[in-house]
């Protein structure tokens, strides 16, 4: 197949008919095709491309989607330059485009050519859709034999390794495990997959065929329905099959993990208890099995209370003292059940990270202290521990412990307004957000990261998508777990923020239930009552409202930070209204104005202004509505851009008008990147730094420099410097 990029494709068109060339009924997209000796030649207007002017592209078919990635990723081994990543197309197919080292392009594509039907609507007989695969494999296993002499990349090898199937030679094995890796870690799970399932072709000592079954198992589980199902299997034969210890534990807990997810709790708390009666001569795996076990068992509010209870009674019986692992779980639960002040846990939070941590529990001891820093407001310290967390895990994507890590990562951005960075992030974890290409399912199946999603498009404006996401998640196995009460309070806030009160105080009322069930007071988790006192006070119902926001308030002060505080009193004085509620309004600014996260401020002083206004002082509610208008468009919270327009429209003042141009322009994440890129990082180097696509990086550069009126990187530091922004909380 030829694509020729034509000026005038009508024009182009009649020279090939003159020609005698069969032409080929037109495709939607302003084709034309023209069949000739097998050959298919394809006349495309010169903005389908690639932006060319004009020119050839030459097209190689492949047998399948997944490999038109590979192929992509060998012409980039081999000195080739992208010019279109891998992406689906709408009439179907998918394909990329590079450029050989002189220019000349190529099209990789797989089934390019169903868009062309004879009039009978079958394919043209001499152009398939795919090529019929080889009779032979043995072109596959040469290719392999001399790329791997040559020295080509293990993903470039392991490629053709694949497509020859059966037994490869000696080194198969380890080529197809490297590249594996590769691939898993620059986000291609389903190709990281086809290279694991081929090295299982290959003979292997049982304990080599666990390791790879525990690596293959805890990818499928993160994948679709039928390759989660397959990973089960893998991962329970890799338990079998394993021989160390460290081995048996790792492969046991995705195992967990992956049952807990499917809703199959009790037995994945039966796999652990086997699990801890084989480690009972070895203390630090014996205590790692007992924290893995509990965070297994939060997907289960019964067996949540159980295991915690378990773990207390074994820290009062053992001589020695608690391993960091159970003293930073049982604090957890102290702090949501209001056992624990914001103090009190942030202390636990920096004493169990001092002291050496087993490579075991390390994970799980991290994730937990970073939970206590980030509800106890120490941001930094829970931004250092996540990080520490993720860049050193070494296990399963399915971990409980990783699992929690990315969930405080989530929920942090949440807390400081950094929604759009939260929102890029999603795509990596596998939270899906509109039609982008296909991500790295690491969070797939973490309810809680939906939650902060959800929350993030409903802040920044884009209601109907956050609808679409809440609606596309099943109960599934999560009903019961921490993380779905984390999901009902998202979608009560959604429901709030779509104008519907009634079915918000459903889920939060539900949140509230499944919480108090787990023992769950402290508003430091999901500040529920809050939120169903707002829903309560649109209902005409204020005595309901004040009901709520007192007990939150309470709660609130034992857990003692300003952000917990100052939300309260914001509910409980929007709920009073009159004098008594502006004071205490006023009271909630005054507090959320040293907590340092911008959201609660934001609604804080959206209440302020509207009590003032109702109080008939309009030009010092102006004054506070204003200001809840720059803290909302300096972080993108696109609702309360709205919801403060109409407040100051109201109050007889217009909103400011957002700057479009210049550093004060740029968004949280726009920044990072022009900062890190005018230090003379790369944009792969700024990918890798941030946990970020490298198109997302391109993307804001080209944003950025559009803003900033720069061509060049070299611009981008005396660009910075001449004119500051507003630095993030």
């Amino acid at each position: 197949m030829v694509t020729l990029g034509a000026r005038d494709v009508p024009g182009l068109r009649r020279f090939y008919r003159a020609l005698g060339w069969a032409e080929l009924p037109g495709s939607d997209d302003g084709r034309v095709g023209f069949l000739l000796a097998g050959v298919l030649l394809v006349l495309c207007p010169a903005a389908g491309t690639d932006g060319a002017a004009g020119g050839a592209i030459l097209t190689c078919t492949v047998t399948g989607p997944r490999q038109v990635d590979s192929a992509c990723v060998a012409a980039v081994a081999a000195g080739a330059t992208v010019l279109a990543e891998p992406a689906d197309h709408p009439e179907g197919g998918r394909s990329a485009c590079v450029a050989d080292p002189e220019g000349n392009r190529w099209e990789i594509a797989w089934a390019p050519l169903a868009r062309w039907r004879t009039e009978d609507g079958q394919a043209p007989p001499a152009a398939p859709a795919a090529p019929a695969a080889p009779a032979s494999d043995e072109p596959h296993r040469a290719s392999a034999e001399l790329l791997h002499h040559h020295g080509a990349s293990d993903e470039v090898v392991a490629a053709h390794l694949v497509a020859a199937g059966g037994n490869g030679p000696g080194w198969a094995v380890e080529t197809l495990l490297c590249a594996a890796r590769t691939a898993r870690r620059e986000g291609r799970p389903e190709q990281a997959v086809d290279f694991l399932r081929r090295a299982l072709a290959e003979p292997l000592p049982p304990a080599r065929r666990g390791g790879v079954l525990t690596e293959l198992g805890s990818l499928e589980v993160t994948l679709g329905p039928a390759d989660r199902a397959l990973g089960v299997r893998h991962l329970a034969e890799s338990v079998r099959l394993e021989q160390s210890d460290v081995s048996v534990f790792k492969a046991a807990n995705a195992l967990g993990t992956a049952l807990a997810a499917r809703g199959q709790t009790s037995v994945a708390l039966e796999v652990m208890e086997e699990l801890a009666e084989r480690f009972t001569g070895h203390p630090e795996l014996a205590w790692a099995v007992q924290v893995a076990a509990a965070l297994i068992a939060s997907h289960d509010g019964h067996s949540w209370l159980e295991t915690v209870d378990r773990l207390r009674r074994l820290a009062a019986t053992t001589p020695a003292r608690p391993a960091p692992a159970v003293r930073v779980l049982l604090a957890e639960f102290d702090s949501t059940s209001g056992r624990l002040s914001a103090a009190e846990a942030a202390a636990v939070a920096r004493e169990v990270t001092v002291e050496p941590l087993d490579p075991f529990s390390r994970t799980y001891v991290l994730a937990s202290a970073a939970t206590l820093a980030q509800w106890a407001d120490e941001l930094a310290l829970a931004d250092r521990l996540v990080t520490e967390g993720l860049t050193g895990h070494r296990g399963p994507l399915v971990d409980p412990g990783y699992q929690s890590l990315l969930s405080v990562h989530a929920e942090s951005l949440v807390m400081r307004g950094r929604y759009r960075e939260l929102l890029e992030a999603c795509h990596g974890w596998g939270v899906l957000i509109g039609p982008p290409a296909r991500p790295a399912p690491s969070g797939v199946g973490n309810a809680h990261l939906v939650a902060q999603a959800v929350i993030a498009l409903t802040e920044t404006g884009r209601a109907a998508e956050a609808r679409r996401l809440a609606d596309s998640i099943a109960v599934d196995g999560s009903h019961g777990s921490w993380e779905w009460n984390e999901f009902l309070y998202a979608r009560g806030l959604l429901s709030l923020a779509e104008g519907d009160p009634a079915g918000a105080l459903d889920d939060l009322s539900e949140c509230g239930r499944g919480q108090s069930a787990r023992q769950v007071t402290s508003p430091v988790v999901t500040p529920w009552r809050s939120a169903a006192a707002d829903c309560q006070l649109l209902l005409g119902r204020p005595a309901a409202a004040v009901a709520l926001a007192t007990e939150e308030l309470a709660a609130a002060r034992r857990w003692g930070t300003p952000r917990c505080v100052g939300r309260a009193l914001r509910a409980l004085g929007t709920a009073t209204g009159g004098r008594a509620g502006l004071a205490t309004v006023e009271q909630a600014v005054a507090l959320l104005r040293t907590a340092g996260t911008d959201p609660e401020l934001i609604a804080a002083l959206a209440a302020h202004g509207r009590l003032l206004a109702a109080a008939g002082h309009r030009t010092a509610a102006r004054g506070a509505l204003r200001e809840a208008a720059r803290h909302a468009e300096r972080i993108g919270a696109g609702r309360w851009c709205a919801v403060v327009a109409a407040l100051l429209a109201a109050a007889g003042a217009r909103r400011a008008t957002a700057s479009q141009t210049g550093a004060p322009a740029l968004t949280g994440s726009e920044r990072r990147i022009c900062a890190l890129a005018a230090q003379g990082h790369s944009n792969p180097e700024i990918a890798a730094l941030l946990h970020l696509a490298l198109r997302t990086v391109e993307t804001h550069l080209t944003n950025s420099f559009r803003k900033l009126g720069v061509r060049r990187r070299t611009e981008l530091a005396g660009r910075l410097a001449a004119e500051p922004a507003v630095p993030d909380r």
